[in-house]
């Protein structure tokens, strides 16, 4: 998403990093992915916000991957590279963090049924979507990957039902979309409100892990 690329602030003008806002998915992912590899990226990184599947996530929280799963296969996501960049951020000590199973579904889980759901019958702590395909391509050419995700929405968090429909392919708003759902489900306000609020606090763990990113040496 626009909004998860614009949290890295200074890191996209290192001539050394490559950035791409893939849109929103799987297979929008992948291709991205793919795409970094054929210019010779030495490691790939999953950057951006991620669904609570643990009741002790809450938003605003660092998630750092071990593992990803498409809820099928999982990939173990161990390397040095993870290391380094775990050791850095337990030494600045200035960000909750927590080493995270993540799943990675085709779909948004907004309905808090489906995430209690697989809360319940996976080993997953948190939910995004993109995350397995580029770490699927990132084992098929060798390369390590960091999975690094901000919690926006808690288990518990109450989506609006017409939250989807506010955003394009790309991740960004749709301002009049949005000012439909509201006219049309006016009692959602609320919501929409929390989710703008948790949004801001992961939006500040994204900027802060964001820099510290730069200060990891490149596999």
């Amino acid at each position: 998403m626009k909004s998860e690329a614009n949290c890295l602030g200074t890191l996209t003008k290192k001539k050394d990093v490559l950035h791409m806002v893939s849109g929103i998915g799987p297979t929008a992912a992948g291709r991205a992915a793919k795409e970094l590899c054929s210019k010779g990226c030495s490691g790939l990184i999953s950057f951006g916000y991620a669904g609570s599947l643990n009741s002790s996530y809450r938003s605003g929280v660092l998630a750092i991957g071990h593992s990803v799963s498409n809820g099928r296969k999982t990939i173990d996501i161990y390397s040095d590279w993870l290391t380094n960049f775990i050791n850095l951020v337990k030494y600045e000590n200035t960000l909750s963090m927590h080493m995270t199973a993540f799943l990675s579904s085709s779909a948004p889980l907004n309905d808090n049924l489906q995430k209690l759901s697989h809360a319940q019958n996976g080993s997953w702590d948190a939910v995004e979507m993109e995350s397995y395909a580029i770490a699927e391509v990132a084992d098929k050419n060798g390369i390590p990957v960091l999975v690094i995700r901000a919690i926006l929405d808690e288990l518990n968090t109450m989506i609006p039902e017409g939250a989807t429909n506010t955003i394009d392919a790309k991740g960004q708003l749709k301002t009049l979309a949005s000012f439909y759902e509201l006219v049309k489900k006016p009692s959602d306000l609320r919501k929409y409100l929390e989710l703008a609020a948790a949004k801001s606090k992961a939006d500040k763990t994204l900027s802060r892990v964001a820099a510290l990113i730069s200060r990891v040496n490149l596999p």
